[in-house]
């Protein structure tokens, strides 16, 4: 039995029913990550847990503290005392408790707590996730939606990343379940194509037949409107987490899938037409 966290979010809703296409038994987390008792309870007879629960897109540091790092404490604690043999951390690339950012920071202090629960682990990090209803494609499009007749270009749009898509991402997380050469151990993934922010930027506007003018915005500029835009905001289309992107490039070696899971990547043009959905543009204007 699998018992999976975050079940309802972005990359929880495409592994359930990826494990449901597989025949693997699984069930939802259904309460809060700092509720002792009801991670006891739910945690009954459970051998593996995905734990994919985190408050990254509130734009919180309190939340990532609170929901994070002190949810992950509270859910290894029980998962020990209920006897799990196995934990599943999905992570970033860059995550390190010494960090700068404060979202890679709490990732690493995930990280750091799940590797000493005593419990065997595989965490897999990745480069940014993108698919229907994700934090990345979607949010850069609302962006260019938002900027008309514009495009900015943070930094001038030369920061490189390597995309993957959310379907290719969940199969490489499966197939780990059954691998025990990936017991204990920390695997970085991304997609196989190095492209710039620039070019994400014209690829999304010719899949969705827009049309912008591109501008660079220094660096400096950027970080100081998120800030004054994005501080008070409760639950902002834009998180600062998703700027501090633009600080800390997101690249590792091109054939990390191939080489650990023998398969290539799906493209980031020939997927994103899922931005072209009906109702997407105005729901995204509308944010």
């Amino acid at each position: 039995m699998i018992l999976i966290t975050g079940a309802t979010g972005f990359i929880g809703r495409v592994l359930g029913r990826a494990l449901d296409h597989a025949a693997y038994a699984w069930r939802p987390y259904s309460g809060r990550m700092n509720a002792p008792e009801t991670l006891r309870a739910e945690l009954e007879g459970v051998e593996t847990v995905i734990h994919l629960a985190g408050a990254e897109a509130r734009g919180s540091n309190r939340l990532l503290r609170h929901v994070d790092v002190e949810g992950t404490q509270n859910l290894v604690d029980a998962a020990g005392e209920a006897g799990v043999t196995r934990i599943l951390l999905p992570s970033r690339l860059n995550a390190n408790p010494h960090s700068f950012h404060p979202l890679l920071r709490a990732k690493g202090e995930v990280e750091r707590i799940v590797r000493q629960s005593g419990i065997s682990y595989t965490i897999l990090r990745t480069a940014p996730l993108f698919g229907r209803d994700d934090r990345f494609s979607e949010i850069i499009y609302s962006l260019l939606l938002w900027s008309w007749p514009l495009a900015w270009l943070p930094g001038g749009g030369g920061m490189l990343v390597q995309p993957l898509w959310v379907e290719d991402y969940v199969h490489c997380l499966i197939a780990t379940l059954d691998q025990p050469a990936m017991y204990n151990r920390t695997v970085e993934i991304a997609g196989n194509e190095l492209i710039s922010y620039r070019q994400l930027v014209s690829t999304i506007l010719n899949v969705t037949s827009r049309r912008r003018l591109m501008l660079p915005m220094p660096m400096s500029l950027m970080k100081l409107l998120s800030r004054v835009f994005l501080m008070w905001w409760y639950w902002p289309a834009v998180s600062r987490y998703f700027v501090d992107r633009f600080f800390v490039p997101d690249v590792i070696a091109l054939d990390t899938v191939q080489r650990h899971f023998g398969f290539q990547p799906a493209p980031f043009r020939e997927t994103i037409t899922y931005l072209n959905r009906p109702g997407l543009r105005w729901r995204l204007f509308r944010h």
